[in-house]
This record gives C-alpha cells, sequence and structure tokens, in this order.
C-alpha cells in the first residue's frame, strides 16, 4: 500500500518502526513520514496507566506548535479544561476535533479552551486514540495545510496506521529489561521524576526543600547524563532506560 506521495511507502516505514529501539526516533520517523502527508503539526502524549490524556503527568512530544501555545498548554489548569482527548479515548476511533467538541456538551472552563484553541488557530485537527497493551495508551493530534486533507480517508487511514504502530512498539519497548547505563543518585532520580510529572525547576525546589539555584544545578545534571537538552527528552530518555514507567 503506497499513499499518493511516490516517495512514500507505508510498508516500508513499517518495517522501519519494528527495527528501531529510540522512543525518539520512532516518534521522529512517524513525525516525518506524516509530514510527506500534508501534516504540518503532530502531538504525541505519553499517558501513565489509569490516567487522562490531559493529566499533568502526561509527557508531550509535539512538532510545528507555536511556542505560545505550548506554553499555554502546559499549564496543568489549562491543560485539564481540553476535552478533546478523552472524548476522542472514548470514541475509540480516528476523530476530528470539530466532531468530538460537537458531541456533547461543553462547561464554561471547556468553552474557554475551545476559544483559546481558535485564538490560535487551532480549530481544526485529527485526534487519534492509541491503545497498547497492559494499559498503556496514548493519544495523537494531526493538524494539515491544507485542512480538507483531514477529509481524505486514506489519510486518515494511514496516519492512524502508522501512530499505532509506532505506539505498540513503543510499549514494547518499554517492557524490555534494560540495563541502566545512567546511574542518577537518589536525588537526581527524585529530580528526573518531578520533571516527568511537568515540575518547573520552582516547584522542584519547593517540593524537596531546596534552593533554587540547587534545582536549577540537579535539573542541568540530571540533563547532561541522559544527554537530553530539554524535559521532554529527558523523561523519554529515563522512559527507554527504566528509570521512569508509564
Amino acid at each position: 500500500m503506497a499513499t499518493g506521495n511516490d516517495d512514500f511507502h507505508i510498508g516500508n516505514v513499517f518495517r522501519q518502526i519494528a527495527s528501531l529501539s529510540s522512543l525518539s526516533d520512532i516518534l521522529e520517523l512517524v513525525r516525518v513520514s506524516v509530514v510527506k502527508l500534508g501534516a504540518n503539526r503532530t502531538s504525541y502524549h505519553f499517558t501513565p496507566k489509569l490516567k487522562s490524556q490531559t493529566d499533568n503527568a502526561v509527557q508531550l512530544a509535539t512538532w510545528g506548535f507555536s511556542k505560545e501555545w505550548l506554553k499555554l498548554y502546559e499549564e496543568a489548569g489549562f491543560r485539564k479544561c481540553d476535552p478533546i482527548p478523552d472524548i476522542i479515548m472514548q470514541h475509540g476511533e480516528p476523530m476530528l476535533w470539530q466532531d468530538a467538541l460537537g458531541s456533547r456538551r461543553l462547561n464554561k472552563d471547556e468553552t474557554r479552551f475551545v476559544s483559546q484553541l481558535t485564538a490560535h488557530g487551532l480549530s481544526e485537527g485529527l485526534g487519534i486514540p492509541l491503545f497498547g497493551p497492559k494499559g498503556r495508551h496514548a493519544y495523537s493530534a494531526f493538524t494539515f495545510d491544507p485542512a480538507k486533507l483531514m477529509f481524505d480517508e486514506h489519510i486518515v487511514a494511514t496516519v492512524a496506521a502508522l501512530s499505532g504502530a509506532a505506539h505498540l512498539r513503543i510499549c514494547n519497548i518499554l517492557d524490555k529489561q534494560y540495563e541502566r547505563k545512567v546511574d542518577l543518585s537518589e536525588r537526581e532520580s527524585q529530580v528526573i521524576r518531578l520533571i516527568a510529572h511537568g515540575h518547573s525547576n520552582r516547584a522542584i525546589a519547593a517540593e524537596l526543600k531546596i534552593g533554587g539555584s540547587t534545582a536549577d544545578t540537579y535539573v542541568r545534571r540530571v540533563f547532561a547524563k541522559l544527554d537530553a537538552s530539554d524535559r521532554t527528552g529527558a523523561s523519554i530518555r529515563a522512559l527507554e532506560l527504566g528509570i521512569l514507567r508509564l
């Protein structure tokens, strides 16, 4: 099966996904593939077991969204007002955001969220529910340019298939027993767990009852040991090594 893009063959992508052992490499492969199909924004929500897709502990791997939107969405109170992921997870199949929003009455907080979504030019998108073994579920979202591509059943099916294959491969990787290649101290382990749960450096300092500069030092040290440049990258690397578990 191939898409309308002559350079894109989904069978080849499936084989590449199966051969990869890095979460970040898998997500990058999916991103490159869906961009060839017309996607201009992507997100993947690592969801802890038995948690909502908008929980503050969810790790977001995103591409194409503005810094302003990401800063707003990272706020725990704001993210929890997003009704779209949970509606689509309950629906159980790929669904357009507008269809999800129209499927039930929204409360005041959710209505305010949708207003902000529209204000940031994000009123149209596609959500993909992802179901994995042992309750490891996730959610992916995509926007397209032009937006009419979201109504192409072949593109939707291809994006859903790629997302599903990637998520199952990620679940398989997380289930394996890893030798810990990174030796974190007890305090550093506490810091990466707090990072994964969405804590800022200031919140980490308050939680661990340490000074702000000390917290900054620990975060930099954790980033260095995990060879990561940001909080999502550090969390993904810690997941790969078995330091964190969804």
